[in-house]
């Protein structure tokens, strides 16, 4: 849901994109590059259209160009359908924006050690200091720590999982807001200007 003008533009005078300036100047080898070269670039490469989205993820940003559209009186009855239904999906576009690519089971992975192995090492500071427990009952720690190691991959699974489907559901609905864009484009329901930003 990009609008290449905006992306170009952005690159062009937002200072938030230097380095993606710099590397749109060395690919078109000039150092005042036009508004209209830097479009034509991105629209050729998609290099900058993913790295553009990468950075505005980074910095918490959105890449969803589509704005809400207004409903006219004037409207048929099916333009004022087609609106709501573009209108309805916005904020799950804006609000998913991180499903937009597949699970990096790695970051997942990470986050699972990162919990588990401080609440064992917790668990076994706090019965070695305060208890008798490893002389009493040693495989009770022990099993503790298998729980815990239990649950923390159940819960890979289930965030893993989770990713899967809503990466799933992000991509139809993104597919579903082009075809309606495009058709509302076609229809002249509305222009481009006024369902993306600029």
């Amino acid at each position: 849901m990009i609008n290449i003008k905006k992306v170009a533009n952005d690159i062009y005078s937002d200072g938030k994109y230097d380095a993606m300036l710099d590397s749109v100047k060395k690919a078109l080898n000039s150092e005042n590059p036009s508004l209209e070269a830097i479009e034509k670039l991105v629209i050729e490469d998609s290099y900058y259209v993913k790295e553009y989205k990468d950075l505005n993820r980074w910095g918490e940003l959105t890449s969803v160009h589509i704005k809400e559209l207004e409903i006219k009186p004037s409207d048929s009855k099916e333009a004022k359908k087609l609106k709501e239904k573009i209108n309805k999906e916005i904020d799950y576009l804006i609000l998913g924006e991180e499903y937009e690519i597949p699970s990096k089971k790695t970051i997942y992975i990470t986050w699972t050690g990162f919990i588990a192995l401080p609440t064992i090492y917790v668990i076994d500071n706090v019965v070695r200091m305060f208890t008798t427990l490893y002389i009493t009952h040693e495989n009770h720690i022990y099993f503790s720590f298998l729980i815990v190691l239990i649950l923390s991959v159940w819960g890979y699974l289930m965030v893993s999982r989770n990713h899967k489907r809503q990466h799933t559901r992000y991509i139809k609905t993104q597919k579903k807001m082009r075809e309606l864009v495009k058709t509302g484009l076609e229809k002249n329901y509305f222009s481009f200007d006024e369902v993306y930003k600029d």
